[in-house]
């Protein structure tokens, strides 16, 4: 492993310091989202690398590339945040915003929700592979899968009633997504009030 000048070190969050204090004296090894999606055991090549965690259970930040890493599709076609949800979405992911922030900027801004075509007005769900169900949404068109007929645009602020108590997913088809339920959108939107 080693350090290419090129590319940042994945962020450190609050998780992986826990992690790192109740697994002292060990590797805490970061892999590619596009590899780890499918719950499967990743492959060599989809560890990003690794930070090592001293006898005291902290992390040291010198991260340790892995030389034979190579980008899942899902990793090697991330785009640039289009729009401030996008921004913040990107934030979170990095660590440098909690994720309590997105429900605000979920409300602030405007959502793509599947439909076979722009009048359609009904909501469309998805089932996850746990059974449960969630209303599908991107954060930008350039974010739609191609496979989605159609879409149509829906403002923030309506979300926590028109989901009718169903879960929001954004950007399910990208290595930065979310899944919002639908009661904490609720309160956010309850909040401003």
């Amino acid at each position: 492993m080693s350090q290419p000048a090129d590319r940042p070190a994945p962020p450190i969050s609050a998780e992986m310091r826990e992690h790192a204090k109740q697994n002292p004296h060990s590797w805490l090894y970061i892999a590619d989202p596009g590899y780890a999606e499918g719950g499967e055991d990743v492959p060599p090549e989809g560890i990003v690398g690794a930070y090592r965690i001293g006898a005291d259970g902290e992390i040291d930040e010198d991260f340790q590339f892995n030389d034979r890493y190579r980008p899942s599709e899902l990793t090697a076609n991330q785009q640039e945040p289009t729009n401030e949800l996008e921004r913040v979405l990107a934030r979170i992911a990095a660590g440098q915003l909690p994720e309590s922030e997105l429900p605000g900027a979920v409300l602030d801004a405007e959502v793509l929700l599947y439909t076979p075509s722009a009048e359609d007005t009904m909501i469309y769900t998805a089932e996850m592979s746990d059974g449960s169900r969630l209303v599908p949404a991107c954060t930008s068109t350039s974010r739609v899968p191609a496979d989605w007929p159609g879409f149509r645009r829906v403002p923030g602020q309506v979300l926590p009633e028109l989901l009718d108590g169903l879960d929001l997913g954004l950007n399910l088809h990208d290595a930065i997504q979310a899944v919002i339920p639908n009661s904490v959108l609720v309160q956010a939107a309850a909040q401003r009030d």
